[in-house]
C-alpha cells in the first residue's frame, strides 16, 4: 500500500508538529513535512512523521492530544507498545 504524500493535515497534528518545531520526539532529529522533502519513497516510509501514543493504546492509553506526539514512523514502530 502506498503511503500518502503528506501527513494528516488535522488541528491535532499541526498542533503538535508546531509545539515539536517539526522534530522526532524520541530521536529528535526533523521530520520531513511531504514525500518531496525525501529522495525516495522508501525514506518517506521510514522518515514521516506518525502519531505516537506516549501510553500505547494497548496498554488503555487515549487518542486525546495529551497522549500524543510525532515521531518518526521508523523510531515509532523500534518503540513499539513499550512505555515511555
Amino acid at each position: 500500500m502506498s503511503q500518502s504524500f503528506s501527513p494528516p493535515d488535522t488541528p491535532k497534528f499541526r498542533q503538535l508538529w508546531q509545539n515539536q518545531e517539526g522534530l522526532c520526539a524520541i530521536c529528535s532529529k526533523m521530520m520531513p513535512m511531504s514525500r518531496a522533502d525525501v529522495a525516495h519513497s522508501t525514506l518517506w516510509k521510514k522518515w514521516r512523521p506518525t502519531f505516537d501514543h506516549i501510553i500505547p493504546r494497548a496498554h488503555e492509553g487515549s487518542d486525546d492530544i495529551t497522549n500524543l506526539r510525532l515521531a518518526h514512523a521508523i523510531c515509532n514502530k523500534r518503540r513499539g507498545t513499550g512505555k515511555g
